[in-house]
């Protein structure tokens, strides 16, 4: 196995697990509806660059039926992540630019999705070099039609981007696929370029997302320091008492009113008339409405 091969893969895994790292977390903070997905993707992706270092190391310890083994699992992994993407990058461009496609808009990507599986699968299967030479010509020129598609979109929308961080990703994202443009054409015509490309284009794709992780926690960061905190001058319009603030603070801590009132040492019973009289100052019906109204307010 060639070495700077071998050393690409190393580092685009690497740079991959971290990138997904950051994406857990941001999905636990942020719970996006593309963040689920993307995780599954960029998994699969770790793990089909994992086959293919122990497809190719496998040919030196193991026998020759294992190594075929290896290659026939990684071939079916790469196909299923490619038609994967042929879905899932329309999607996340909907989000990008925040417009989201109706899902008959999104339907439309299945068809080529599944024709790019299934020619793929086939040509494995087969192992006929005129079927697999069109059969890699027609999953090309599916993929670059949605690639080229989903660029000259992303180029129209950039200017109505409103999130200063999702124009940067998209911006970001037309900048590095235009400089890989170049290896893609080369890896149509030269098939160890093919083998090359697919770690350059998981790191490419990898060190977006963490920069894009990277901003959003920088801004959550940010918008916690400049967050005013709550405080009674801030409820003042609702005239509500220290002793009523006080019990806010602590239904927001989570605790019941048999709590309260042991941390207070005062009765439930009070407890329960000073919820009752925060539950009508603030025009609200329960503690989840509460909640809600102190969460949409100006120190939240």
């Amino acid at each position: 196995m060639n070495g700077f091969l071998l050393f690409t893969f190393t580092v685009s895994i690497a740079v991959s697990c971290m990138a997904l790292a950051l994406a857990i977390a941001s999905q636990i903070l942020h719970k996006t509806a593309w963040g689920g997905k993307y995780i599954v993707f960029q998994s699969c992706l770790i793990g089909a660059m994992v086959v293919f270092l122990a497809s190719k190391l496998s040919l030196f310890f193991m026998p020759e039926n294992i190594y075929a083994v290896f290659g026939f699992i990684y071939s079916t992994v790469m196909i299923t992540c490619m038609a994967f993407v042929i879905v899932f990058l329309p999607y996340f461009l909907s989000w990008v630019i925040a417009k989201p496609w109706r899902r008959l808009h999104m339907l439309r990507f299945y068809p080529f999705a599944m024709v790019y599986f299934g020619m793929g699968l086939t040509s494995l299967i087969v192992n006929n070099a005129t079927f697999d030479r069109w059969a890699y010509t027609a999953q090309t020129l599916i993929f670059l039609g949605m690639y080229v598609y989903c660029l000259v979109t992303l180029w129209v929308n950039l200017k109505n981007i409103e999130d200063r961080s999702s124009r940067g990703v998209a911006l970001s994202i037309n900048i590095v696929s235009l400089s890989l443009i170049p290896l893609s054409i080369l890896s149509v015509f030269f098939p160890a370029v093919a083998d090359f490309s697919y770690p350059v284009y998981v790191f490419a794709f990898s060190i977006i997302i963490m920069v894009y992780n990277y901003i959003r926690f920088g801004l959550d960061k940010q918008k916690e320091q400049n967050k005013p905190e709550l405080s009674l001058e801030s409820l003042s319009r609702y005239r509500i008492s220290e002793r009523e603030f006080t019990v806010i603070q602590l239904i927001c801590e989570g605790l019941t009113n048999k709590e309260i009132a042991q941390e207070l040492s005062i009765s439930v019973n009070t407890v329960n008339n000073h919820v009752a009289n925060i539950f009508s100052k603030m025009e609200v019906r329960s503690r989840i409405d509460l909640l809600k109204a102190l969460k949409e307010g100006p120190w939240s």
